[in-house]
């Protein structure tokens, strides 16, 4: 590479666009910005962790001194370069990535403590801080007017070129997020704003993840020297699907270092996820859409506490480990802990959609629930009580039955008392007033006691979980646990009912009081009436409508059939009704564009107009039906002969005429007429049709009406001879003379 050239951009143009002139021994070259003309032949050598232990090699600490003196050049060197030649030697010297993300991969995590040598701890120090400038330097697009690229091409050659993944950017957290954990979050709302392909791969990274954990737990929950399955819930999915290894079962039980790989993995990727929480919040989508919480909450139930059994199995220095797996527990609990962060700062900050995080709040708290562990130890770090009561004075609609089911299914596990400051009396959707109440059960006070409504509410809904028991029964257990259906249920699921209780029929049914007995108590008159305590009871009642009593015989309205014919009241009041269809209508322009005016012109139907009919009425003119038009005009072309029958016979064909059809005596009389006609003198049927299909012998031609018989017995022998078969067998059946 000649070094005789000066980088210009006179244009501004991005780097992706950008050629150079260059000058090879009086040639004038065009390169590109991005090419691996620019690389320099240098050698980057991959970091080391720094030797450690009691048993240390004499002049191993200088030896690792001097190496990573040279790997710190190398960093100083690769930000030394100008922009073009920065990313060509990002983009296509072999050794430049691996030579980064080698120090990322043997950095030491923050639950490892940092060398004694302070030699080593500053050299450490320097070679860190340099490695996330390099990085940060990765995500930025422009240095200057002259030396920037676009986001696009930026997007495509980190991905494309691997240079950020998720295995790296989680890397950047664990190593840099304790302590830089602002200059972090910026790096990575770069990556992600640049690239959205990375969410994708951070979801099936966290789904991955999940994996891993159920890994744990099913190493710790194994047991080889059995052949049933571990008692796993049936919500871990995946657990029967684990091969037992083809070794001997001596050597498939876990060792003291297997179980501090475990643990060290587990630690690792607890703190990695925790922090990468933290520096970047809008994960949380990606934990959510993956289940993460019931993932660490099944590690808690199911992992962890084994790990410790698994760790006095073994026996030996297990003290270190221990503490890994109590850094552990801390890390999982604070994973929980930032997903609650996020959406408790999100709800403090957004006003729109308070409501939204509020509902997402409770929906991982209830996530949370689903074991007892993880939300005990939660809970003892940071109070469920005092969260809700900060949302509750910020939102103060939040739904009160789960944060009230929230605070019962946590104490409910707890031995220590309820505090005072919990115990609150709430008005919850069904009506009914719960409290948070101790273990043991009191007897309940007048004001606890529900109505009748409330009280087939709760009934009904102890009959939702177990409706075989009878409503009697129901309600007995009830009135001692407080009218508190939950304690109903968990106390009837665990049989630890309360001794007289246990000795009651479970069908025992709901015996109504009887009235009359009420009715006593309070009047002190006792009598034996079915009336008793009815609307009309004047004796115990004061405001008895007495409109409603008749005394004796009610009178009819009417005296008789003739008298309630003659009453036209019923018709007076539907007179306004009836009136609304009136044929005349007096209102003027009421005509519609649809009507057919066919008729109303002058002569157009030869109908004169009615008597007293003025020319310039706007209303429509009279029109006859056309059946008694006929009967007021008559041909023009009638004879004098047949007008003078008409006048001798006027009624019966007048008559005739106004008929809407045809009298059917008449049509028969005329058919009989000219059917006698035809059979009389004169009379000639029509000459038989020729239907021969047989014509000439073959070969001297056939006449025009043979091909056409032939033509038409072919279009229609299917309506005849054999092809009707179905349709004769069907005729004879209706006729009776094949038996069905």
């Amino acid at each position: 590479m000649s070094s005789n050239c000066v980088f210009t951009n006179p244009e501004c143009l991005p780097v992706e666009l950008l050629s150079i002139a260059v000058t090879n021994a009086g040639i004038i070259q065009q390169i590109k910005a991005l090419d691996p003309y620019w690389v320099e032949k240098r050698e980057l050598i991959l970091y080391e962790n720094p030797p450690s232990g009691n048993a240390i090699v004499l002049g191993a600490i200088s030896a690792w001194s001097t190496k990573m003196k040279v790997f710190l050049d190398n960093l100083k060197w690769l930000l030394s370069l100008e922009h073009h030649r920065f990313w060509s030697t990002v983009l296509y010297h072999p050794q430049c990535m691996d030579s980064l993300v080698s120090f990322l991969q043997e950095a030491n995590p923050p639950y490892i403590p940092m060398h004694d040598n302070r030699e080593v701890q500053k050299l450490y120090e320097d070679v860190r801080r340099l490695v996330l400038i390099v990085f940060s330097r990765l995500v930025t697009n422009k240095e200057s007017k002259t030396q920037w690229m676009t986001k696009e091409y930026m997007a495509d050659i980190l991905y494309n070129n691997f240079i950020f993944t998720i295995p790296i950017i989680w890397d950047i957290c664990l190593t840099y997020g304790v302590d830089n954990s602002r200059h972090v979050s910026r790096v990575l709302e770069s990556v992600f704003a640049v690239q959205p392909r990375y969410e994708g791969d951070a979801t099936a990274a966290v789904a991955f993840v999940n994996e891993t954990f159920k890994y744990i737990i099913l190493q710790v929950n194994k047991d080889y020297d059995s052949d049933d399955p571990p008692n796993l819930p049936e919500t871990f999915k995946g657990f029967s699907e684990i091969r037992r290894p083809t070794n001997s079962r001596s050597q498939d039980k876990l060792t003291l270092d297997m179980i501090k790989d475990l643990v060290m993995h587990l630690l690792d990727t607890a703190m990695t996820l925790r922090i990468f929480l933290e520096v970047y919040p809008k994960c949380v989508k990606i934990f959510r859409k993956t289940n993460f919480v019931i993932s660490i909450v099944q590690l808690y139930e199911y992992g962890v506490p084994l790990l410790y059994e698994r760790l006095q199995e073994v026996g030996g220095e297990t003290q270190e480990v221990s503490s890994y797996v109590d850094a552990a527990r801390a890390e999982l609990v604070d994973c929980f802990r930032e997903m609650l962060a996020i959406y408790k700062s999100a709800i403090f900050s957004d006003e729109s959609n308070v409501s939204t995080h509020v509902e997402d709040f409770l929906a991982v708290m209830m996530d949370g629930l689903s074991e007892k562990l993880l939300i005990r130890d939660y809970h003892a770090c940071y109070p469920v009580h005092e969260d809700l009561e900060m949302l509750r004075q910020v939102y103060p609609d939040i739904d009160s039955v789960k944060t009230d089911f929230i605070l019962q299914a946590i104490y409910s596990n707890l031995d220590e008392p309820i505090p005072e400051t919990v115990k609150h009396n709430e008005a919850l959707s069904n009506g009914r007033i719960e409290t948070i109440e101790n273990q043991e059960a009191g007897p309940s006070t007048d004001n606890e006691i529900p109505d009748n409504i409330r009280q087939d509410s709760l009934i009904s809904e102890v009959k939702d979980i177990l409706p075989h028991l009878g409503d009697g029964f129901i309600l007995k257990c009830l009135e001692h646990y407080g009218f508190n259906s939950e304690r109903v249920i968990n106390s009837i699921l665990e049989d630890n009912l309360a001794e007289h209780l246990k000795k009651l029929d479970q069908s025992l049914p709901i015996v109504p009081e009887d009235p009359l007995d009420n009715h006593f108590l309070e009047t002190g008159i006792q009598r034996l009436n079915v009336f008793d305590g009815d609307e009309f009871d004047i004796m115990t009642r004061d405001d008895v409508d007495l409109s409603r009593i008749h005394v004796g015989k009610k009178k009819s309205k009417y005296k008789d059939l003739k008298e309630m014919l003659d009453d036209k009241m019923d018709v007076k009041q539907r007179i306004d009704i009836y009136s609304k269809y009136n044929l005349v209508c007096e209102e003027t322009a009421m005509y519609s564009d649809e009507y057919d005016d066919t008729y109303d012109a002058d002569g157009a139907d030869g109908v004169e107009a009615p008597p007293g009919a003025e020319p310039d009425d706007e209303r429509r003119p009279f029109v006859a039906p056309r059946v008694l038009q006929a009967a007021r005009r008559r041909p023009q072309e009638e004879s004098e002969e047949e007008s003078e029958v008409e006048e001798e016979k006027p009624s019966s064909s007048e008559r005739n005429r106004l008929d809407f059809c045809s009298n059917p005596e008449e049509v028969r009389a005329r058919r009989e007429a000219n059917f006698q006609a035809r059979r009389g003198k004169g009379y000639r049927p029509p000459p038989p049709r020729n239907v021969d299909v047989v014509g000439k012998p073959k070969g001297q031609g056939q006449e025009k009406e043979v091909l056409h018989n032939r033509d038409k017995k072919e279009k229609h022998k299917s309506s005849r001879a054999n092809h009707n078969r179905r349709q004769g067998a069907q005729w004879k059946r209706t006729q009776g003379l094949v038996p069905s």
